[in-house]
């Protein structure tokens, strides 16, 4: 036998062998299979059209006069609302003075983090400080605060140290280019600037003294300041409530639905070959 009719009869062999397979397998099984793809790939159809998840923060509601959106914005979806609701006058305006534009709004779910801002003026991201000297805003006067008009709407500014009445409050923190932009605190809705953090910069060693001049010591000048000792704030022992936000368990849904197609394919199929089978036998095809 020449070594191309051994080629075809392993063909042959082989195609005989899978169309018996075919054969002797249930149609159910054949239906099973069908389906089984069917749903993987209505699976992963839903998963990549899926929204993302909405970010939301817990914290106390601030319903007073003070909220920049009354009640806060516990998640996006009111964050969103109270943006653009009429009823909270200025809104648009305060937040754009704090550089939080629409489109940050309208992206909050994909833009912004789940943060927190400390009494002290710290911004913090999980384990990592982004920001100090923090300033917020607030619609109503209290001491220490700056009065600000900007875009028709007038507001007033203050670091936390006057305003804040409990030690942090969780904040919706953007970041930029991987440093804070601006902040939103989720209990009354007021916005947050402060100074990023950024990396310290390497210390270049002073140059070699090649001089007498540069060998001695300058003298020595007694001056008077004329400002007021840095006050150093008390230590106080911070409490951070952490919220873990649990993802959504679609592994055994996925799975689920996959599992209910192939059964369904695999009966309708089973079904129809049998409808099939009795017409041929009666001799309708």
């Amino acid at each position: 036998m020449t070594q191309r009719s051994k080629q075809s009869s392993k063909k042959k062999t082989v195609a005989h062998h899978a169309k018996r397979l075919y054969h002797d397998t249930p149609k159910f099984v054949h239906g099973m299979v069908v389906g089984g793809f069917i749903g993987f790939v209505l699976v992963l159809t839903l998963s990549a059209v899926a929204p993302s998840a909405a970010l939301s923060l817990q914290s106390p509601r601030d319903c007073d006069t003070n909220a920049v959106i009354n009640c806060g914005v516990l998640t996006t979806a009111e964050l969103q609302k109270g943006y653009n609701d009429a009823v909270n006058t200025g809104v648009t305006s305060i937040y754009k003075y704090f550089g939080i534009t629409a489109n940050d709004i309208k992206n909050a779910d994909t833009l912004a983090v789940s943060g927190r801002v400390y009494k002290d003026g710290r911004v913090m991201v999980g384990k990592n400080l982004v920001a100090t000297n923090a300033i917020s805003a607030g619609r109503r006067n209290a001491q220490g605060s700056k009065k600000i008009t900007y875009g028709g709407a007038t507001f007033y500014t203050r670091p936390p140290s006057t305003s804040f009445a409990i030690a942090s409050i969780a904040a919706y923190v953007y970041m930029q280019d991987g440093t804070f932009k601006a902040a939103i605190l989720a209990g009354c809705g007021n916005p947050v600037s402060a100074t990023s953090v950024t990396k310290k910069a390497t210390p270049v060693p002073p140059p070699t003294p090649t001089t007498v001049e540069d060998v001695l010591p300058p003298p020595t000048v007694t001056t008077t300041s004329t400002q007021l000792a840095e006050s150093q704030p008390t230590p106080v022992t911070l409490a951070v409530a952490t919220t873990t936000s649990a993802l959504p368990d679609t592994g055994p849904g996925s799975i689920g639905l996959i599992a209910l197609v192939s059964i369904v394919s695999g009966y309708a199929f089973h079904v129809t070959h049998r409808r099939i089978q009795r017409k041929r036998r009666a001799g309708r095809i």
